[in-house]
């Protein structure tokens, strides 16, 4: 279940000023990119991390984040301009070359 907490305006992720001495599911979703990339202050990470040991949605959040991640650079490892030597076998096949 998502935290109920006060409601906060939209903040550069770097610039929340909590409060509280927690984290609601708004503010983690705007501060996900950050938590990946290591680039938050250590009072941040400590609500974050925190947050993540109450909340089962954040934790599935970011599973499906890491996912999508990582299916991103797989892709972008497997991208060439060139396709494959078994497409090219396929397509000289059916045209006779």
């Amino acid at each position: 279940m998502h935290s109920q907490g006060r409601r906060h305006g939209r903040h550069p992720a770097g610039d929340f000023s909590v409060a509280a001495d927690e984290v609601t599911c708004q503010q983690f979703v705007e501060l996900v990119t950050d938590y990946f990339e290591g680039a938050l202050a250590p009072r941040m990470l400590s609500q974050v991390e925190e947050h993540l040991v109450m909340c089962d949605w954040c934790v599935a959040y970011v599973a499906q984040m890491q996912t999508t991640v990582d299916s991103l650079a797989n892709l972008k490892d497997r991208s060439s301009r060139e396709p494959p030597d078994l497409l090219l076998g396929a397509l000289r096949s059916r045209t006779g070359r």
